[in-house]
């Protein structure tokens, strides 16, 4: 254990320091100067070597500590691996281990209940100890009891405010953040040449030749720029018009509100689709656009729900623990959704994308090819039956170019969403506002 001085702390000095780190713990910040001072009277004075053991997880704790001088490293156990806790709270700077509070164990002591963590001196030092007997002693001083739960109350305040308040909106429910017309579009214009290549990257996989990188971009990147502002521009219009509660059934009218703009901005994504696609289909475009669109409209779907409402809900979720910046949680968001919904929207992008180049096919004759596809890719010594399956089964949870689509949509998601947060504060011309 520690090295023990005599109870009772008598140089002037001494009790000020005492006093100084007694302010630092959740219990004793608001007490009065003249109530701590009492209180330092009845503490001892300790030092430590390095290397030495303060606190053992599990003890009963009997003294609460006050570091004066000197580093302490805590380590808490759970299921047999040790862990280094941090004190996230108090309002000294913190140390190289990360605590900001020099009290330890001030919460334990009055009953000395268990210890949380292990406490360990990683340098010598000396530090100030306070008995559980002398803190009960204390406790029936009404004033002092007062001025404690004072402390505690704020603390706890404090602390909820910080920790206990997440904010958690259910998916279908999250709100859309204010933009306008023309970030949207610069964004859009950004988005339509990368999403352009990667495109080309992805039909190139599927269908073995390749097309060019940017196709007739001067119809592609006005769509593109139609299209996103459809996406995010519905959003805002149908939240500002549509009040879900006022319905007998809000979840269906949220569904319904989240879909909307994938809906609705189908035969725009088909006519984008259709001039991308003339190498392999040489039908008019009046009549190109409409192949494959039934699973363009559930890719669509997908899309429009993660490049709003699922962004934002995984947005809301990363700890502010690990990512604070405003831009980089908007881009995690964006990332997390957007590998979710390129995987979801995988299968559907391909069918329609095949029924594009080859509408002489049914949808099922093209799931059979890209079932044969896979079908190279799982070794011959099982049965045909169970290779078919195994196939099957690969074609489906494990597509083609799902890596390259992937990519594609988390990209499209964070240049969108990261270019239009990042203009929600630029002094634009805000004459023709998508939010009402």
């Amino acid at each position: 254990g520690a090295r023990g001085a005599a109870m009772g702390i008598s140089n002037r000095d001494e009790q000020d320091e005492a006093i100084r780190l007694l302010r630092q713990s959740s219990m004793f910040h608001a007490c009065s100067e003249g109530t701590l001072r009492k209180l330092a009277q009845d503490m001892s004075k300790e030092e430590f070597n390095k290397g030495q053991t303060i606190l053992e997880q599990g003890w009963p704790q009997s003294r609460a500590f006050f570091i004066a001088d000197g580093q302490i490293r805590r380590e808490r156990v759970v299921n047999d691996q040790s862990h280094q806790v941090v004190d996230m709270f108090g309002n000294t700077e913190p140390d190289k281990f990360g605590n900001r509070k020099i009290a330890i164990g001030a919460l334990h002591v009055l009953h000395e209940e268990p210890a949380f963590a292990n406490a360990k001196a990683m340098s010598s030092g000396y530090m100030y100890s306070l008995p559980a007997t002398v803190l009960k002693k204390h406790l029936e001083s009404p004033q002092f009891s007062t001025e404690v739960v004072q402390s505690l109350a704020v603390e706890v305040r404090r602390q909820a405010n910080q920790v206990r308040w997440l904010m958690r909106t259910p998916l279908l429910e999250q709100r859309p953040k204010k933009t306008n017309v023309i970030a949207v579009t610069i964004a859009a214009s950004i988005e339509s040449f990368y999403r352009s290549g990667l495109n080309a990257a992805m039909n190139a996989r599927l269908s073995g030749h390749w097309g060019k990188l940017f196709p007739n971009m001067h119809i592609q990147c006005p769509a593109r720029i139609l299209y996103i502002n459809g996406f995010k521009g519905l959003r805002q219009y149908m939240d500002y018009k549509v009040k879900p509660e006022d319905f007998s059934n809000p979840t269906m009218v949220r569904l319904g509100m989240s879909f909307a703009p994938g809906i609705v901005m189908t035969p725009l994504s088909s006519i984008l689709e259709a001039s991308n696609a003339g190498h392999m289909n040489p039908e008019p475009i009046t009549t190109r656009w409409m192949r494959g669109i039934s699973w363009r409209l559930v890719r669509e779907v997908i899309f429009g729900l993660g490049l709003n409402q699922m962004s934002d809900y995984w947005e809301e979720r990363i700890p502010q623990s690990i990512v604070q910046s405003e831009a980089l949680r908007t881009a995690f968001g964006s990332m997390i959704s957007g590998v979710l919904s390129g995987y979801l929207s995988h299968i559907p992008h391909n069918l329609s994308t095949l029924k594009l180049m080859t509408p002489s096919k049914t949808y099922m004759q093209h799931l059979d090819s890209l079932v044969s596809q896979s079908e190279s890719r799982i070794p011959t010594s099982f049965s045909p039956g169970t290779r078919k399956a195994m196939a099957t089964f690969a074609a489906i949870a494990f597509p083609r170019a799902v890596l390259i689509r992937t990519a594609q949509i988390v990209g499209s998601f964070i240049i969108l969403n990261g270019t239009i947060n990042a203009l929600k504060y630029a002094e634009l011309p805000t004459s023709i506002p998508t939010a009402f």
